[in-house]
């Protein structure tokens, strides 16, 4: 089994997880820590939005997340737009530096249990999709507090290009452990 840790605030991870007919491969039905629509720091939880998402909010007292039931309900995304009208916005993290990031994640209970699980990893992590830029550099000194042993970062396009030189730098400067680039075509996530 393994954990899933999106930083992406789009949807696509959570439908994914909602089909019958496409499981992200192993992920199986643990699920993202939610009981229906509230969340309740559930020990089989293996699915973080570290950067929360659009279908996940904070009340002021507890944290929910927009559950759609194709028989009865309406798509999330039209609920996230009828909190927008009420004034009510996505829990999310979007501050500028790390270090702000981090102080967001630490406010809100959800975040900061999904922050201190990436800190309880061991063995291998894929990193698949991130451009490992330094607003993320929280992300990656939680990697360096883990248990993990080599992290493999997935490199989209021509490996010499300027974005991919970067990245490649970023992930060897502020990672400790080895890391390992591979083309991110030659690992199809879905199935």
């Amino acid at each position: 089994m393994f954990d899933g840790f999106p930083l992406n605030y789009d949807l696509l991870l959570y439908w994914a997880l909602n089909k019958t007919e496409i499981i992200p491969i192993g992920y199986g039905n643990k699920g993202d820590g939610f009981t229906y629509t509230e969340w309740t720091n559930r020990a089989d939880q293996n699915v973080y939005f570290l950067h929360g998402g659009l279908h996940l909010y904070d009340t002021g007292s507890k944290i929910e997340k927009h559950r759609f039931n194709a028989d009865h309900d309406v798509s999330i995304i039209d609920k996230v737009r009828d909190n927008l009208d009420l004034g009510n916005f996505p829990l999310f993290v979007s501050e500028p530096s790390s270090q702000k990031k981090l102080e967001k994640i630490k406010h809100n209970p959800y975040l900061n249990d999904c922050y201190k699980s990436l800190g309880k990893l061991g063995g291998e992590l894929f990193i698949h999709g991130h451009s490992i830029d330094e607003n993320d550099k929280h992300i990656f000194d939680q990697i360096n507090n883990s248990d993990i042993s080599k992290v493999y970062v997935s490199i989209f396009g021509d490996e010499s290009s300027d974005a991919n030189k970067v990245s490649k730098a970023n992930a060897t400067r502020f990672i400790d452990v080895p890391v390992v680039f591979y083309d991110a075509s030659t690992a199809p996530i879905w199935r």
